[in-house]
């Protein structure tokens, strides 16, 4: 009973020494697993986190960035974008190009400045001694040797060299211009003006790319991506109504008189930077894109409207709005594209009727709207003195006259009535009339 199960002094400590090494063996392996576990476990809790903010989003971001992110033309930017990330397409092309132009503008002030000096030496050589004469004919020749076009080494011969080489990559960059013409379109570049700049050309058009077809250099923000987002839904955007016509993007925080929770903000933002493609976005995700970030200098974007035109708004109420449109003929065609937002009204604005309408996404379907017309909302006795074009238009120009049931009042724009001319109007009439043709 008294006996120990290892008597011997020896045993003992070879059992200590193999229970040690046992645990140090135990403990270095849990060390050289932990980074890998916690790893896990933070990527276990990110995607948690994306679960949540995805759910978030949809809630209370959707209605005005799209369900995918894409933005609606006219409401709010697309989230789900290079340019948003950061993915310059042109962010290669224009490194090489930018180089070579500021070398050749270096060696172009160089020859200017020569020959500025030669101007002055031969208008002092004329009262000049003849020892200075002999001194300014050296000076000359020297820099006759730099401005001979003839000698490979002269500045002239450099800056002739630089445009042989810019040549095919300035080819390059037009062809990537080309491809992304229909982003271009859309506003892909802030409404910044592109064409002075290609019309200039050099470095105005380089550095004009550069700015402007990455977000973070647009809101010239000098932290990452994550902080902008995290930031932008803790405090709002101060001014975007300058550039949206619309009620300003507001604080979603707690901190900032929101309704979402600090967590309730990071789980968004990790949702918002999940779309990120890191080098994968393609041209293809480009063109998903339904509505570009505006500028605050975008002042044709941001003012919707352009001086000189007549919109529906001011032609005097309803009954003489309604007037003014069915005097007209509209092209379905236009229509389209008006709707669409692949092209400007007359009053120089962008709408973004599809990305709520097509489908029934957020409001009444596109493809059912005049035989609904027709058929279902005249028949309300509200409406029983209504004519189909009469109740189309107040239902631009006036969307919260008449809520169709199981859709929110204050979604839809409600200043239509100066972006639109009654042409533009009368088009958009004729787009949706046509798909009850022959009905």
């Amino acid at each position: 009973m008294n006996r120990l199960i290892i008597e011997s002094i020896e045993g003992r400590v070879l059992l200590g020494i193999t229970m040690f090494v046992s645990v140090m063996v135990l403990v270095g392996w849990v060390a050289i697993n932990e980074p890998a576990r916690m790893k896990a476990f933070e990527q276990q809790h990110q995607g948690r986190s994306i679960e949540r903010g995805g759910e978030l989003y949809a809630r209370n971001c959707a209605t005005c960035h799209g369900a995918n992110g894409y933005g609606q033309a006219g409401r709010a930017p697309a989230l789900n974008n290079p340019q948003f990330f950061g993915s310059d397409f042109f962010s290669g092309i224009n490194a090489q190009i930018g180089r070579l132009q500021r070398q050749q503008a270096d060696f172009s002030a160089q020859t200017a400045e020569a020959t500025t000096q030669r101007d002055a030496l031969v208008s002092e050589f004329i009262n000049a001694s003849d020892a200075r004469k002999t001194e300014i004919q050296a000076e000359i020749a020297a820099i006759d040797v730099l401005l001979d076009a003839t000698n490979p080494e002269s500045l002239v011969a450099q800056v002739a060299t630089f445009d042989t080489e810019l040549e095919p990559l300035i080819a390059q960059r037009d062809e990537i211009l080309a491809s992304v013409q229909p982003a271009i379109d859309k506003g892909y570049f802030g409404g910044l003006l592109l064409e002075p700049a290609i019309a200039a050309g050099g470095l105005e058009l380089t550095e004009h790319l550069d700015r402007s077809s990455a977000r973070l250099l647009q809101a010239s923000w000098g932290g990452d991506l994550a902080a902008l987002v995290s930031t932008t839904l803790m405090h709002g955007r101060p001014g975007t109504a300058e550039v949206w016509n619309q009620a300003q993007m507001v604080a979603w925080a707690q901190v900032g008189g929101g309704p979402l929770r600090n967590d309730e903000v990071n789980d968004i933002t990790n949702f918002i930077l999940n779309w990120d493609k890191g080098d994968n976005w393609t041209t293809e995700d480009l063109f998903r894109v339904e509505q570009f970030m505006k500028l605050k200098a975008d002042a044709e974007l941001a003012g919707g409207g352009s001086a000189g035109v007549e919109t529906v708004g001011s032609l005097g109420d309803l009954a003489a709005q309604v007037a003014a449109v069915t005097a007209l003929t509209g092209d379905p065609v236009m229509g389209e594209a008006l709707y669409n937002g692949a092209q400007r009204t007359e009053a120089r604005a962008r709408l973004g009727c599809s990305s709520c309408h097509m489908g029934g996404v957020q409001a009444p379907a596109t493809e059912e709207t005049w035989v609904n017309i027709v058929n279902v909302r005249l028949a309300d006795p509200a409406l029983a003195s209504y004519t189909p074009e009469q109740y189309l238009i107040e239902s631009v120009l006036y969307p919260d006259n008449y809520v169709v049931g199981g859709y929110a009042s204050g979604v839809m724009p409600q200043n239509y009535a100066t972006q639109l001319s009654a042409q533009d109007l009368a088009h958009i009439m004729a787009y949706v009339k046509s798909y009850s043709e022959g009905e």
